[in-house]
């Protein structure tokens, strides 16, 4: 392990434990009441050292089933002679136990005390009854326990704690803490529903799985490969907490383990009645409710029964019960496409003939569900077994997801098209472009590709063609172009998949383009398709993320965090990449508003499982951009210049639609570093690609960020573009800019006011910071400071960002914007020209700054002058 196993999500426990021990009146003790497993002893142990730290006296004692048959067996170290009579070795035992120095208190602890020998019980009877000693026990629910303990519990002489499995939330703490830093949030997933918050399991898995090199660590990101090995301790607890299982019920158990859940009557349709029954009494399975007017379900108690009984179960018996299961499935009938992914995935591994059409149209619900390995899979059965062509769009389009490029474009290039209609020909060769396009990285060899296949299409065929050509521009930053394109274009009777990723292109064009109500219209459309196309479903994402991108352009904060917060409850349950893309996007959403605390860690773990899943499509590089900005934001300098490298490594050619935003990532970085000149000169030169290109939201959005930098000659443009384009981001920008033009402290107040009822925090807080500037400069000290505590209200709001104006408003003195910038990069370690370099100034200019700012704040050489700004 890397390190302890702490203890975590126990916090209200422990306290609780604490005050039963450390009370007054009738707190004698506590009783800590759960299953096997959940962490009794740990906290019982805890709660004894926190004794030990007060001062008490304490002693532990392990009751275990062997010793039950010996007299006070588990208080063996304190027995005396063996020759005594009974009495006089319980007063020993007593008098032993207690045994104090002064005013000292005794806490006892007793683990296991169901399992304690009568006499033994009666020694603990006896102490908590006398109040000579505070005591502790725990207790495995379910299990007999003797008459001196429990009228103690029923007396209410000792508290009694019901102690639960940690939540997924605590279980994911604690592993992150064991391991010394994060798990993959997928794999995390796959772990807390193989141990369900029981600790007992949870460490036993982490172990076996780290000393059989399956959890490694890349990039501070732990993740898991591979299936888990259960340990030889591990099975025999488990199979010793089952029990010997008579066939009957051993046929419950393994009907479950492989095809869980089940409905009751399914399942008393495989196996005996009576069997489940007494199974369910033997606590091996579990009976529950999956909602209003639904049937009972049948599983397996815990996911571990179900793991232990398949590794020891022969194959053939699992596939022959597989086979049970599915025909069981296919019997009820329905077609609820969930069950119809069960039934094919059971019968991929069973022992019934290969069924291509279930194969395929299984494939295609695995899709809706985000499971695209076993799409990959179901699809590929489907195609060894002579299925219809569309399993093998079905496998290319998961393995392109999957980031497995080469083998969707080889599955593409092997479907016969002899006999094709030219549309169905075009439309290969779109599905061939995009997966080149994104998944192998390769943009200008798609457009060639497209280029080919438009040679020999007749007009009538080229649909699917013109599509591609419009996604290509959108994504490569031409919006105009791909709206252009799109309006040729009857896009519903595109097929699913095209006119999915057609709608994506449409969001992303018309919401660059600053048309954000049809972009609106664009997402509303996309997302009725993904809601009613299996095969279009996974498309869901990426048209979500051009949706909050669109609705944040045009400064429509709130509806795109609630569209982010939507996808994000979508895909809490679904396996893979799907719930990291849903993490990331409510993390960008979350930037958007300027909430960067919650951003932060959303887009920090994202982005560290991305890369370290290798995913070629660009879903890293895109949400890197997010978060570099954010720590830039926030003021860690040294992770957002790293995080600027990481960007520029896995830089995505096709993702050059975002070309403005990364410019602005590294107009932040230098803002962060008090490069104020440099950041205004990155951020005017993404406005002006982005003007070049005719993406007039982004474009305002960068002159925005200039003008919060300091940027004074940004007024007039952003007038001519509030003059045209949606949404309330250009008109705010556009007061805001006249108001720092003017030095209007008033003017400047008064965007800040509307910044926060946009829901942009950090800008709203710069307009603050400028305002108290602007007041300041014309001696309105009392407007000043009212100004200030705005943005200081503000920034708080958003986790205290480090933003030039903000520096300067918070942290008046003699120095002025541009002292301040040159002291920052003095404290950088800078050298005169270097700085010079930096900010286009002659050396002599900065050394003339560099006097100045020395003479001004008294320092007496470059190392006192850089640290005068320090902490700002």
């Amino acid at each position: 392990m890397r390190g302890v196993w702490p203890l975590t999500g126990r916090t209200e426990e422990l306290r609780f434990v604490n005050g039963a021990i450390s009370g007054t009146g009738n707190h004698r003790g506590v009783a800590v009441v759960g299953p096997a497993g959940v962490g009794k002893s740990r906290l019982a142990r805890e709660a004894l050292d926190s004794a030990a730290a007060r001062g008490c006296v304490v002693r532990w004692a392990a009751a275990t089933a062997s010793a039950r048959s010996l007299p006070l067996g588990a208080f063996a170290e304190w027995t005396g002679d063996p020759g005594t009579d009974q009495l006089q070795l319980v007063r020993g035992v007593i008098g032993a136990l207690t045994d104090r120095s002064g005013e000292t208190e005794v806490v006892v602890g007793v683990d296991d005390a169901h399992l304690l020998d009568d006499l033994s019980a009666f020694v603990l009877h006896q102490l908590v009854l006398r109040g000579d000693a505070k005591v502790i026990v725990t207790i495995r629910c379910g299990e007999p326990v003797p008459d001196a303990i429990r009228s103690l519990l029923e007396g209410g002489l000792l508290d009694r704690l019901e102690l639960q499995p940690l939540s997924q939330k605590e279980s994911t703490a604690l592993v992150c803490a064991a391991l010394g830093g994060p798990l993959d949030p997928s794999d995390m997933r796959r772990l807390w529903k193989l141990t369900r918050g029981n600790v007992l399991y949870l460490r036993n898995v982490v172990e076996q799985e780290l000393s059989g090199g399956r959890f490694t660590e890349l990039g501070g990101l732990w993740t898991w490969t591979g299936e888990p090995v259960s340990s030889p301790g591990l099975i025999e607890l488990i199979e010793a907490r089952m029990g010997v299982l008579p066939p009957p019920i051993a046929d419950v158990v393994d009907v479950l383990a492989v095809g869980e859940p089940l409905d009751t009557s399914l399942l008393a349709r495989i196996t005996d009645p009576a069997a489940i029954e007494e199974a369910d009494a033997r606590g091996l399975i579990a009976i529950e409710r999956p909602g209003t007017g639904r049937e009972l379900q049948a599983r397996v108690a815990h996911p571990l029964y179900g793991e232990v009984r398949r590794a020891r179960a022969a194959s053939m018996r699992l596939r022959r019960l597989r086979g049970k299961v599915a025909r069981a499935l296919a019997d009820v009938g329905g077609e609820e496409m969930r069950v119809t992914v069960r039934r094919a995935a059971l019968s991929l591994d069973s022992d019934l003939p290969a069924d291509p059409e279930l194969y395929t149209t299984a494939a295609n619900g695995a899709i809706w569900r985000a499971d695209l390995v076993l799409a990959d899979r179901l699809a590929a059965a489907a195609i060894a077994a002579g299925g219809p062509v569309e399993a093998s769009y079905i496998r290319a389009h998961a393995l392109s997801w999957l980031s497995r490029g080469a083998e969707a474009d080889a599955v593409l290039a092997q479907i016969p098209t002899a006999g094709f209609s030219d549309r169905e020909i075009s439309r290969v060769a779109f599905l061939r472009a995009i997966n080149m396009f994104y998944a192998l990285r390769r943009p200008e060899d798609a457009k060639s590709l497209i280029d080919i296949a438009e040679a020999s299409s007749p007009p009538d065929g080229r649909a699917p063609l013109t599509a591609f050509r419009a996604v290509y521009w959108a994504a490569v930053g031409h919006p105009l172009k791909a709206i252009e394109l799109i309006r040729t274009l009857e896009v519903t009777r595109l097929p699913d998949v095209v006119e999915a990723v057609t709608r994506w292109a449409m969001v992303v064009a018309l919401g660059d383009a600053g048309r954000t109500e049809e972009a609106e219209a664009a997402a509303e459309e996309g997302n009725a398709l993904v809601a009613r196309s299996f095969e279009a479903a996974q498309m869901r994402f990426v048209l979500t993320d051009a949706h909050v991108g669109a609705l944040s352009l045009a400064g429509r904060i709130a509806a795109a965090e609630d569209a982010a917060r939507h996808l994000q409850q979508l895909s809490v349950d679904l396996p893979g990449a799907a719930h990291i893309l849903g993490t990331a996007i409510a993390g960008r959403a979350a930037l958007e508003a300027g909430r960067i605390p919650t951003a932060l860690p959303l887009l920090d773990l994202s982005v560290k499982a991305l890369f370290a899943s290798g995913e070629t499509n660009g879903f890293g590089y895109r949400y890197q951009l997010a978060r570099t900005q954010a720590l830039a934001i926030s003021g860690d300098r040294v992770a957002a210049a790293q995080a600027l490298v990481e960007l520029e490594a896995h830089r995505h050619p096709s993702w050059a639609y975002l070309e403005p935003e990364r410019l602005l990532a590294g107009a932040w970085v230098s803002a962060a570093h008090g490069a104020a000149t440099e950041a205004i000169a990155h951020a005017r030169n993404a406005s002006e690609i982005a003007r070049t290109n005719g993406q007039s939201a982004r474009e305002v959005q960068c002159l925005q960020v200039a003008t919060q930098f300091g940027d004074r000659t940004t007024a007039a443009r952003l007038t001519r573009l509030a003059a045209v384009l949606d949404g309330p981001r250009v008109q705010a920008a556009s007061a805001f800019a006249a108001a720092l033009t003017a030095d209007d402290g008033a003017a400047l107040h008064a965007a800040s006011v509307r910044f926060e009822e946009m829901g942009d925090l950090v800008a709203a807080a710069d307009a603050a910071a400028h305002a108290a500037i602007a007041y300041r400069n014309q001696d309105l000290h009392g407007s000043a400071i009212t100004a200030a505590s705005r943005a200081d209200r503000i920034a708080q709001e958003c986790g205290d960002p480090t933003t030039p104006a903000l520096r300067e408003a918070m942290q008046p003195g003699p120095l002025t914007s541009r002292e301040r910038e040159i002291v920052s990069l003095v404290g950088l370690g800078l050298s005169n020209r270097d700085i010079a370099e930096r900010l286009t100034l002659s050396v002599r200019t900065v050394e003339g700054h560099v006097y100045r700012a020395a003479s001004k704040t008294g320092a007496c050489n470059r190392e006192e002058l850089g640290a005068t700004l320090i902490g700002d």
